[in-house]
């Protein structure tokens, strides 16, 4: 009966974690000229730790945010929420992409002391320019797939994640995006995906499949 009364509570507590999830996620993303967006998220548990977003910020630029908690659950979601609450709070009113980050780290390390964090990159995008100027505390560094169906990736220094250190460096980088470009963000679960043969997906593999994907839109 204990046991039985655990298990519910547990399965109680992850259906929060992911309604908690489910709501920072957009319903639908930006429709603007010269560019289309897309993104999908497949967990593979019940509660993953993944978030991203697009939303439109003031002249003709957009905001693109991807993200990673660290480990999973209520206290997760919740950490999750409470980053990206800061982040578009922080969002509109003229700063760069990494100075954007560093207040929300300053934010939350003030809020909270735990052992808790996100990998993040909040990129702004030019809709004049094709100029994507994005600050990388941490995550995974971006894809981009040419027209002629090579994959560069984007060159790139450490970044620290969010959420552990009052002060943290950030790999700051301005990519120039031409007709035809795809530009992928993605997290760690598409790297470290394995098969039934315990073998990750790899970033080799990503990059190889991307590279057939050029005459594809976003989504």
């Amino acid at each position: 009966q204990d046991q039985l009364i655990e298990k519910e509570r547990l399965e109680r507590e992850l259906q929060v974690a992911a309604d908690i999830q489910l709501s920072i996620l957009p319903d639908d993303l930006p429709d603007v000229d010269k560019f289309s967006f897309g993104a999908r998220i497949l967990p593979a548990r019940q509660v993953g730790g993944d978030l991203y977003d697009v939303f439109p910020l003031k002249d003709d630029r957009v905001g693109v945010l991807i993200g990673d908690v660290a480990d999973k659950g209520v206290p997760s979601a919740l950490f999750m929420a409470r980053a990206h609450a800061l982040l578009m709070a922080e969002a509109d009113i003229g700063l760069t992409a990494g100075e954007v980050l560093q207040l929300v780290n300053r934010h939350i390390t003030r809020l909270q002391k735990s052992t808790q964090f996100v990998t993040v990159l909040y990129g702004i995008l030019d809709l004049k320019t094709s100029l994507f100027s994005y600050a990388r505390a941490g995550h995974e560094t971006p894809l981009v797939l040419h027209r002629d169906g090579s994959v560069e990736r984007i060159p790139h220094s450490p970044g620290m994640a969010i959420g552990l250190w009052d002060t943290i460096t950030l790999d700051e980088r301005v990519v120039q995006l031409l007709p035809g470009d795809i530009l992928l963000l993605y997290t760690d679960g598409m790297t470290d995906c394995r098969n039934p043969k315990g073998e990750p997906f790899g970033l080799e593999r990503i990059k190889s499949e991307l590279s057939g994907l050029a005459n594809f839109n976003a989504q």
